[in-house]
């Protein structure tokens, strides 16, 4: 990548995107993202994090402007990264809000092909991809001593993350945010795409 603002990281042969838009949620819409209603995350007390009740967040005329900034950066990764023709869409969107000291487990996200997640506000964080097996061990499951930690020989990614930055990454790639230290709530939009149209050359 030849833009300094937009960074290709590769774990596991996973294409992760993050790109440093610089850009926020203005007075109003910061306003209307708090007014949502929120649910806790998972039933059991395993951690606080919020999700907005509302997975379609971004279909709001208050939300329009960060929806297209969103789907700007997506559709670049489909272009720029990935090359391909196909087209996809947002299938939904949804808020998360974490307090200081609370954390995101470790997840994927189901019927999704790619995701997105649009740091609101966010200090000192980052988001962290998981493997079940490092890509060197995908042919035969050996075991090994590592000298420097890599993007071959490692199951775990780290990618620092702040205000502004829109990541974007497979659907099904484990990942979760370790205890969150930052000021202030750490704030995030997340989003899925899903493909749509023909798929394939052939009848």
């Amino acid at each position: 990548m030849t833009d300094e603002k937009k960074q290709l990281e590769v774990f596991c042969g996973y294409p992760i995107f993050k790109t440093k838009t610089g850009e926020t949620l203005n007075e109003d819409e910061l306003k209307f993202f708090k007014s949502l209603t929120t649910v806790p995350h998972f039933k059991k007390d395993v951690t606080k994090t919020k999700l907005t009740k509302s997975d379609n967040i971004l279909n709001n005329i208050e939300l329009k402007r960060i929806k297209y900034l969103i789907l700007e950066n997506f559709f670049d990764y489909v272009d720029s990264v990935l090359e391909i023709e196909n087209q996809f869409y947002m299938c939904n969107s949804w808020g998360a809000i974490q307090k200081k000291d609370d954390f995101h487990p470790n997840h994927t996200h189901t019927n999704a092909i790619f995701s997105s997640v649009f740091y609101i506000h966010a200090e000192n964080s980052s988001i962290i991809f998981n493997a079940d097996k490092s890509k060197i061990q995908e042919g035969f499951f050996f075991d090994y001593n590592v000298k420097n930690y890599n993007i071959f020989n490692s199951i775990c990614w780290e990618v620092p993350v702040e205000t502004g930055d829109i990541i974007i990454f497979p659907g099904q790639l484990q990942h979760e945010s370790k205890t969150y230290d930052g000021g202030g709530d750490r704030m995030i939009i997340g989003s899925s795409y899903f493909l749509k149209g023909k798929l394939g050359t052939k009848d």
